[in-house]
């Protein structure tokens, strides 16, 4: 695992600051980055203790404030369970979601194909931006383009080299409008990831380019 979010990105999940779609493909790359999990909780202790020298205009004792919870009303929501695992199924292959990903396993929509090579299934959860699941088959070469927009790309499984480098397992790519790429993968090694888009791709070579004539790029 060679590729993380950037620091920013991390300070702004320790301290709440980013919107659930960023924050939930953060989370992801933190269950598989030991390294990245270590910074969060770092900054996390940091804001904690930014947060203790604050003296807000009521200053509650410790007994005012354990007298505050004991008279508050008992919550009624029922006590959450534990998510498991969910898989998914694609191209004759079966795959394990992360944890972070469970609580969506309805929102998965179907699997659209392109080629018989390339196939994405969105993820409803959100209206602003574009959520999907990808999987690219071994072998695979997608022309070049670029982005309107920002694209966050988590690898949950093999992986997909560009002019760039290679990216596996846990990798955190952020692509956007400076970047021009044409992912492919190796003959021996497919991928599933999952894909986050402020706006659609644009193409840049080849007959692909005809694609950019239906709303100026599209999503996958």
């Amino acid at each position: 695992m060679s590729y993380h979010p950037d620091y920013n990105s991390l300070k702004a999940y320790a301290a709440g600051d980013l919107n659930s779609i960023e924050g939930f493909a953060v989370a992801t790359h933190l269950e598989n980055c030991q390294n990245c999990k270590e910074k969060v909780l770092s900054l996390e202790q940091c804001l904690g203790e930014e947060l203790s020298l604050l003296h807000g205009e009521q200053d509650l004792s410790f007994d005012s404030m354990f007298t505050n919870i004991v008279a508050s009303k008992p919550d009624t929501m029922p006590i959450k369970r534990f998510r498991k695992p969910i898989s998914i199924e694609v191209h004759g292959k079966q795959f394990s979601l992360p944890l972070s990903l469970s609580r969506f396993e309805h929102k998965i929509g179907e699997w659209r194909s392109y080629g018989g090579k390339v196939f994405s299934a969105p993820i409803d959860v959100c209206d602003t931006v574009r959520v999907n699941l990808l999987y690219i088959a071994a072998g695979v070469n997608i022309p070049q383009h670029t982005h309107k927009g920002t694209e966050s790309t988590l690898i949950l499984y093999g992986g997909f080299s560009d002019e760039k480098g290679h990216y596996e397992v846990g990798d955190y790519l952020v692509k956007d409008a400076s970047d021009k790429h044409s992912p492919y993968t190796k003959p021996d090694e497919d991928c599933l990831c999952l894909t986050v888009l402020t706006e659609p791709m644009v193409f840049t070579q080849g007959v692909a380019r005809v694609f950019n004539l239906f709303g100026k790029g599209m999503y996958p």
